[in-house]
């Protein structure tokens, strides 16, 4: 009976073990994106059907030292519409992804849509692309595998960071 009661516990155990580590696998971070202008980061986490052939969302996990502070839901379905809004101040949109062939299971061509000069609302803009291999969901630009974008801030004297200057992907 004592015996039983052991494997009756034990095979719950490892139950929720593999059902939690299955339901946590489908996500996946695409990349880390950080600044020279603050020390916060963010990781841009795409999450996908359990059998990963279709993207359900996106998130962005913002950190400060280290130390994670949020996360925001991104719908994906606005990429080819307006954009999905990475960064946003007041009612400057900084920083966001732009498709026009975007496809759930497929991925497509992003365009990193970003403010270059607030004062004169110039912008600049990065395309990369996302695809799906057999390892799962990966950020490509000019053919190699990006995991990290480092902004470079455009500062200007007198006003002080007024924009993106370069986005610097690795």
């Amino acid at each position: 009976m004592l015996n039983l009661k052991k494997l009756l516990v034990l095979s719950s155990l490892l139950s929720t073990t593999l059902f939690t580590s299955i339901s946590h696998a489908s996500e996946q971070t695409l990349a880390t994106i950080s600044n020279d202008d603050s020390k916060n980061t963010y990781q841009l986490i795409v999450d996908s059907t359990a059998d990963n052939r279709a993207i359900k969302i996106f998130y962005k996990d913002v950190y400060l030292n280290g130390k994670k502070t949020s996360r925001e839901a991104l719908d994906f379905h606005v990429l080819i519409h307006s954009g999905m809004i990475l960064e946003q101040r007041d009612k400057y949109i900084v920083m966001r992804l732009k498709s026009d062939n975007f496809d759930e299971q497929q991925g497509g061509i992003i365009t990193v849509d970003t403010l270059y000069n607030g004062a004169n609302g110039t912008r600049k803009a990065y395309d990369m692309s996302l695809a799906k291999d057999k390892f799962g969901w990966t950020l490509m630009n000019q053919g190699k595998i990006v995991k990290q974008i480092f902004i470079q801030t455009n500062k200007v004297m007198l006003l002080g960071s007024v924009g993106i200057k370069n986005l610097v992907m690795k």
